[in-house]
């Protein structure tokens, strides 16, 4: 399957053209909102320590971050299907109960994957972290040995190891906040499976398409505030996830047992 990420960018680009103004406010409120959560983080890991730091950063994003990005995905999706868009519509997941637990369930879900996930593929960048820096010697009550702090080296190269496996674990449920923006009526497994089965044909066209902004990735940090940049990566995630969506419908055709999934959501 191949979903050509010059025209992703280009439907975005044109998805873009008479509502960029309006995304770049979206953009600015969902950059500020995570800014002054992130620095609430701070301030509790100086007084309360990196323990409750790291648990009050998790439950911000799981609760609160990953909501408001939902939205983000919403407002991309209306976009795109060339519905109107508001910037009130970046709240749509806390503008009720019903919305908020969808939203919630949707970010329980893909975290509690990737923290089990995480464990065993991170395991042993902690244990190589607490030799490198005699922490299992002193819990052991021996003396550190000189080759211990060789081992920070190899610790840098596994956290790199298991963070890309991770990553390719976790794309595989790439398309799901799509789905559900996109299908208000599609239950969350159902959008977790609908990814998982899509993304073993695209997630490669995927991961092409986010290597094709690495230079706008490079300008976010020396020249092009985020803000402005920003509502061209929602854009062209939405238009991937269409297209994909769409190219998959039209090769399951011809398949007898293939499931078929609804491209065309309109609001």
């Amino acid at each position: 399957m191949d979903i050509s990420g010059t025209v992703v960018k280009k439907t975005a680009r044109t998805a873009l053209k008479g509502n960029y103004f309006k995304t770049v406010i979206v953009s600015c409120i969902f950059i500020f909102a995570w800014i002054v959560l992130y620095e609430c983080v701070k301030i509790t890991g100086a007084v309360a320590g990196p323990v409750a730091a790291f648990a009050l950063l998790a439950a911000v994003i799981v609760f609160l971050i990953f909501p408001l990005a939902q939205g983000f995905v919403y407002y991309s999706v209306r976009l795109i299907f060339g519905s109107d868009c508001e910037p009130q519509v970046l709240f749509k997941y806390f503008s009720g109960g019903k919305e908020y637990l969808r939203a919630l369930k949707l970010s329980v879900i893909l975290a509690g994957n990737a923290a089990f996930f995480g464990i065993f593929l991170f395991f042993p960048v902690v244990l190589c972290d607490l030799t490198a820096n005699g922490g299992l010697f002193k819990m052991m009550g021996a003396e550190i040995p000189s080759w211990a702090s060789w081992l920070s080296v190899l610790s840098h190269i596994l956290r790199i190891i298991a963070l890309a496996i991770l990553l390719s674990l976790m794309l595989k449920f790439y398309l799901s906040p799509f789905l559900v923006a996109a299908n208000e009526d599609m239950d969350i497994f159902e959008a977790l499976q609908i990814s998982k089965t899509i993304a073993r044909v695209t997630r490669r066209e995927f991961i092409f398409l986010i290597c094709g902004f690495i230079g706008y990735i490079v300008a976010c940090v020396f020249v092009i505030p985020m803000i402005f940049v920003f509502p061209y990566f929602a854009a062209a995630y939405a238009v991937h996830c269409r297209y994909a969506v769409a190219a998959y419908n039209k090769n399951a055709d011809g398949m007898s047992a293939a499931p078929s999934f609804e491209a065309d959501i309109s609001f």
